[in-house]
């Protein structure tokens, strides 16, 4: 009797620990797809021209610790009036000048590439400005009235100018094509609003001729602005101060870019328009 419930003892725990087995299986372990953790936006450069369109791309950093091509991300701009974005394919147009934000979207994470667009001044440059006021320090030797007339004059201009981001340099011609073409290096930086300030100071003698251009060009290979001219004379504070507004100036071409005009002696202004009479008066 005894051999017998212990035969059944044991067969009823054989019974409980194979339902046992049969009721809990072994769940396979499913691996977890990777994860966008982070997100580099990559252009050709922090600063871009008005009017060129690049294709931005992305690479994007998996939970895996793996990084690949960002493929398949929604694009946008914060400040579509300094660039356009294609929101499929991230191609981005600079449309004006000032910063913004490229921004890409993908898996909740973002990507975001801070850029500036700002104009191409680069290259030759040639057309025409007016005078349009004078004003002096009051001395008869050197005044408006030197000038015949001190307004209205139109005068042909020509500028050859290199650009590094916003940095400008070059030189420019005023009256190039007449008996005293005036010539001088030119250095200068673009402001945060695109307009570029231009200087440049012509040697004349004993009288200096100072040109300052504000400039701007919001279409593609035309300048718009305006220029003073302050002639002075060394180590006196007489000056003749013009004011001219720029009426054309059309972006000639590329070719020989970094090469300077030309240089040859400034005509003094003696030469030029009048000659000193010993009473110190122009005539």
């Amino acid at each position: 009797m005894r051999k017998i419930e212990m035969l059944t003892v044991a067969t009823t725990a054989i019974l409980i620990a194979m339902a046992a087995c049969k009721s809990t299986p072994t769940t396979p372990t499913v691996p977890k797809t990777p994860t966008a953790q982070s997100i580099t936006v990559t252009s050709s450069s922090d600063m871009l021209y008005i009017g060129i369109s690049e294709i931005f791309t992305a690479t994007v950093t998996m939970s895996d610790g793996t990084s690949k091509p960002l493929t398949g991300g929604v694009w946008s701009t914060d400040t579509p009036n300094v660039a356009s974005v294609e929101s499929s394919t991230g191609k981005v147009t600079i449309v004006g000048s000032g910063m913004a934000n490229i921004i890409v979207d993908y898996q909740g994470r973002e990507g975001v590439k801070l850029i500036r667009g700002l104009p191409n001044y680069q290259g030759s440059w040639s057309g025409s400005y007016v005078t349009v006021s004078c004003s002096d320090s009051g001395d008869p030797g050197l005044s408006c009235s030197s000038f015949h007339p001190p307004t209205g004059n139109v005068f042909l201009t020509k500028l050859d100018l290199v650009q590094d981001q916003d940095r400008v340099t070059g030189n420019f011609t005023n009256n190039p094509s007449g008996p005293f073409p005036r010539y001088a290096d030119a250095i200068g930086q673009i402001q945060t609003d695109g307009k570029l300030l231009l200087t440049g100071t012509i040697p004349d003698g004993i009288i200096s001729i100072q040109v300052s251009w504000t400039m701007g060009s919001t279409i593609p290979g035309q300048i718009t602005g305006s220029l003073i001219e302050i002639y002075s004379e060394t180590g006196t504070s007489v000056y003749v101060r013009f004011t001219g507004n720029i009426q054309d100036l059309n972006r000639a071409g590329n070719a020989g870019l970094g090469i300077s005009v030309p240089r040859v002696s400034n005509p003094t202004l003696k030469s030029q328009i009048r000659v000193r009479t010993g009473q110190g008066a122009f005539k």
